[in-house]
């Protein structure tokens, strides 16, 4: 999806998103035993973002990323689910290496009622061959420890087929929260083929899907607004009917994070994305083998025009069942309200 022609491009920034400090929490005792502590990392301060698309892949380059998809797509389909063990490699991974990253965040017009709510972003569970049931079971059960306000799961529920999220249903039937639990669709939930078939299976989770859609979220008498916008390249997104007529929504949950620029500016305070897994395979010092965002809005915090988007690597894998030097990421956000200058 283009940005907008009303942002001027600039030149883009060079660096990775700045590493946050390094801490842990204390070891969660789940169903499966005690696992290690949840590592947590900061989300660092912003990084300026500029709508400049990377240099295209080139007529070949595409016709590669294709076949790469039907191959990865057949393989979940017909291969890997017969594979014995197959779903303890990743597991082993998503429980050994899970990372959490916190930090706070300034939403512009955040009513008082919402200072200090926390939103716990997860995205890219990728419910299929790679995973096991119990693993995501734990993962959530160490996640609602934290006690979040708000949970959003960024799409990609799913990987290659309906029928891989049916075995994943009292898993997230388990996701509670005050202000509740909300979803978007992402890119490999349409190359289920079937999306009314999952969105059907999704509402009886008690998930609540926004598809291009606002919500009003109270609190003491007082509301945030959430709004959520179908994949920007398989769904059917519409930015405009997803932001309403009135004032901006103060959070934007879009599975692709190259929404942000026109949800800058249109006036969104915060977006929330995945998608890109952060590469999911990454090589020390060297640029990232997939790229997955138009714009390099890879991982991690990004500012434009006065709002800020935040993209998590995601807590699950396609393609091959491992990450490496890219571990998965859960995201815990605490909204607050934005400081007056001081002279």
């Amino acid at each position: 999806m283009p940005s907008s022609p009303f942002i001027r491009p600039r030149r883009p920034l060079s660096g990775d998103v700045p590493a946050g400090e390094a801490g842990s929490s204390p070891a969660c005792r789940v169903s499966g035993g005690v696992h290690p502590p949840l590592k947590t990392v900061a989300l660092g301060s912003p990084v300026a973002a500029h709508p400049v698309p990377r240099p295209p892949m080139g007529p070949v380059g595409r016709w590669v990323r294709r076949a790469e998809r039907r191959v990865n797509l057949e393989m979940c389909r017909r291969v890997y689910p017969y594979v014995p063990g197959m779903g303890s490699i990743y597991s082993y991974q998503l429980r050994r290496n899970l990372v959490l990253a916190t930090g706070d965040v300034p939403v512009a017009r955040l009513a008082p009622a919402f200072q200090g709510a926390t939103v716990l972003l997860l995205t890219d569970l990728h419910t299929g061959p790679f995973l096991q049931v119990g693993a995501l079971e734990e993962t959530f059960q160490r996640l609602l420890a934290l006690q979040p306000d708000l949970i959003l799961l960024g799409g990609d529920l799913t990987t290659a087929t309906v029928e891989e999220f049916r075995p994943f249903i009292p898993a997230f039937k388990s996701l509670h929260a005050p202000l509740g639990v909300f979803a978007v669709m992402g890119n490999h939930d349409y190359y289920s083929g079937r999306p009314q078939d999952l969105v059907a299976l999704i509402k009886q989770t008690g998930v609540t899907l926004l598809d291009n859609c606002a919500v009003q979220l109270t609190r003491q008498g007082e509301s945030l607004t959430l709004a959520g916008i179908d994949d920007l390249h398989w769904g059917r997104p519409d930015l405009h009917a997803a932001l309403g007529s009135g004032a901006p929504p103060h959070l934007l949950l879009s599975h692709n994070p190259d929404v942000f620029f026109d949800a800058a500016w249109r006036g969104v305070s915060l977006v929330l994305a995945g998608h890109t897994h952060g590469g999911q395979i990454r090589l020390p010092g060297m640029p990232l083998v997939i790229k997955m965002s138009r714009y390099a809005l890879d991982e991690g915090r990004y500012g434009s025009e006065g709002s800020q988007l935040v993209v998590s690597r995601g807590l699950g894998v396609t393609g091959v069942p491992v990450r490496w030097d890219c571990p998965p990421e859960a995201v815990l956000v605490t909204l607050r309200q934005p400081q007056e200058p001081t002279c």
